[in-house]
């Protein structure tokens, strides 16, 4: 995901992002104490799950570049390809390695063995990446792009992208709810990249472009304005989150998990997620722009996989740890989470750094040289 208005970067939106990738890891982290059924971590989750995906599809849409939909279909899918799916193949092939050596919990594959491997190669092919989890996001922001590019030259004008905000959605919500893609109690997958699930996303990206042409936040305002819009926001996401009750797709969790297309209640939910949205974008508006925080926004994509890292490996055994010593004890739970999600976030840091130096092209940067392999565009 990469931000061009007028070929300078709007550092806010960086910020955001950093604090979208926050929710990752705070949520990925918190749901392993949920799992062991602690309800202050299910109250966490279903909290920080209510907003905190669409809201990167919203981030897409305001940095989506327009120039990109003057491509060939030929060029735009290279790019995509490059950008998107090829990130998704080297980290599966690094998740797959460090099966090998560590033990990790990759749900139903025993690894490392031939079963195993061949199990999660074909989980991956369908679209759950049970190697590295997280990265399921790559697979669904290629779809969405996608869609993008073909349905957004009939959208034009604002009046025409706010209509097809809530055709995309409505047709969304009620084609995941009644075709069911992706019911395990049913023994039944039919994903290929999450189209399905891409077509509801693809409103919220359009929210985001909306964002972008009316210019949301990139004037100058003042914090007697801006904090009261941040205080409405989240009381917004507070007293509605609860509210939501279904139906779930992915009725194990209770929760909007967009992974599984389980949304809810069809106006609860997009209530919800657009408050959340909008409350990390003027979080990101008031927050002062520290170069280490904006540099992290700028590598969502490296992080959102090397949270598999976390994801796989150490929360599962963190969180039971957390969960044995502070069960019941809601204060320490929500403060056990945030310092994970801070340790997890800074050990990142020197493996973005080494990403970006030697192997950029693989991670997201296709266009950048060396030194180990020259710019695929």
């Amino acid at each position: 995901m990469h931000l061009d208005v007028g070929r300078e970067r709007i550092q806010y939106i960086d910020v955001a992002r950093f604090y979208a990738m926050a929710g990752v890891f705070f949520g990925h982290f918190i749901e392993r104490i949920m799992l062991l059924n602690d309800p202050t971590a299910a109250t966490l989750y279903k909290f920080v799950y209510s907003f905190h995906m669409v809201l990167f599809f919203v981030l897409s849409g305001f940095i989506a570049r327009d120039g990109d939909l003057a491509f060939s279909v030929g060029k735009f899918l290279k790019h995509r390809v490059l950008s998107r799916l090829l990130p998704f193949i080297f980290f599966t092939i690094v998740f797959m390695l460090l099966a090998a050596v560590f033990p990790g919990d990759f749900f139903n594959l025993t690894l490392p063995t031939v079963k195993g491997y061949i199990g999660g190669l074909i989980s991956t092919g369908l679209g759950i990446p049970l190697f590295c989890v997280p990265s399921w996001f790559l697979l669904m922001l290629f779809s969405v792009e996608v869609v993008h590019y073909f349905a957004f030259r009939f959208l034009k004008s604002d009046s025409k992208i706010l209509i097809g905000m809530v055709v995309f959605y409505i047709g969304g919500y009620f084609l995941n709810l009644n075709g069911d893609f992706m019911n395990f109690a049913k023994q039944r997958l039919y994903n290929v990249l999450f189209i399905h699930e891409a077509i509801t996303m693809y409103a919220f990206y359009l929210l985001g472009v909306y964002l972008r042409r009316r210019k949301f936040l990139m004037e100058e305002m003042s914090l007697k304005m801006t904090i009261p819009a941040v205080i409405i926001a989240f009381l917004m996401v507070l007293f509605t989150f609860k509210l939501n009750m279904g139906p779930f797709n992915f009725n194990y969790f209770n929760s909007v998990v967009i992974m599984f297309s389980s949304h809810g209640n069809i106006f609860w939910f997009p209530l919800t997620a657009i408050a959340g949205s909008l409350l990390v974008f003027l979080l990101g508006k008031i927050t002062p722009c520290q170069k280490t925080i904006v540099w992290m926004g700028q590598n969502t994509l490296i992080l959102m996989c090397l949270n598999g890292v976390f994801y796989h490996f150490i929360n599962p055994r963190l969180g039971k740890w957390v969960f044995i010593n502070f069960a019941a004890q809601p204060l320490m739970i929500f403060g056990a989470g945030l310092m994970m999600t801070l340790m997890s976030l800074a050990l990142c840091i020197p493996f973005i750094h080494l990403f970006n130096r030697y192997v950029p092209q693989l991670v997201g940067k296709p266009k950048i040289n060396g030194p180990w392999l020259k710019n695929f565009i």
